[in-house]
């Protein structure tokens, strides 16, 4: 028995130092010291205010050199693209129905993880401001997670994904509320050009006998 134990407890042994080996193998940079330079971090941000900057100006001829080859972006609506051109052509979109601008502001707390001296991997929150095509403005908290990658000397982005609370949505409700006052405005329209029609197209002897008094 006492040399079954023995082995039992050397087996524990050696399975605690694979396991160790597992998580190191997978996780190195959770237990090294990645230093990264003023600089560096610089550039970062550098990176970050252009991607703010294109699609608050809906310019993105200075952010594509600046997204790595494998780019990805989903949407909060849940859409991914792997261009800045494709990605262009949705933001236009989104800016042709009942939303007349958007505005994208991120806080400054941001939580960083380099995973090495080329790839950081950082989350924090943002504020996007609506304006509607019928005066009023609506803002939605927004989270954010993005994989920079440093691709010919500079920070890339890699992967960028927005979320937002879709149960507490005010742009969605509004919209909703602005499409079912342009619903009520066209049926209205169409009840009184309804009633233009009719008179006009009435024909002129029946127009004249209902013009008459009752005692003639």
């Amino acid at each position: 028995m006492k040399p079954k134990r023995t082995g039992g407890y050397r087996w524990s042994q050696l399975l605690g130092i694979a396991m160790t080996i597992l998580v190191l193998n997978i996780t190195p940079s959770a237990l090294a010291d990645v230093n990264v330079s003023p600089e560096e971090l610089k550039a970062i941000v550098q990176t970050r205010e252009l991607a703010v900057q294109a699609i608050n100006t809906r310019d993105f001829s200075k952010i594509k050199p600046y997204l790595h080859p494998t780019f990805t972006i989903t949407t909060v609506d849940n859409q991914i693209f792997h261009t800045a051109d494709a990605f262009e052509k949705y933001w236009n979109q989104q800016l042709s129905g009942p939303i007349k601008n958007i505005k994208m502001e991120l806080k400054e707390e941001t939580v960083r993880t380099f995973l090495s001296t080329e790839t950081e991997v950082a989350y924090g929150e943002a504020i996007a401001v609506f304006s509607f095509t019928d005066g009023n403005v609506a803002t939605m908290p927004m989270r954010w997670t993005a994989v920079l990658q440093k691709f010919e000397g500079k920070w890339t982005l890699q992967s960028l994904h927005f979320s937002s609370n879709l149960l507490d949505n005010p742009v969605l409700n509004t919209s909703q509320q602005l499409g079912r006052n342009l619903a009520i405005g066209a049926g209205l329209g169409g009840l009184i050009l309804g009633a233009i029609a009719v008179l006009l197209l009435r024909p002129q002897g029946q127009q004249t006998t209902e013009s008459k008094s009752p005692t003639e």
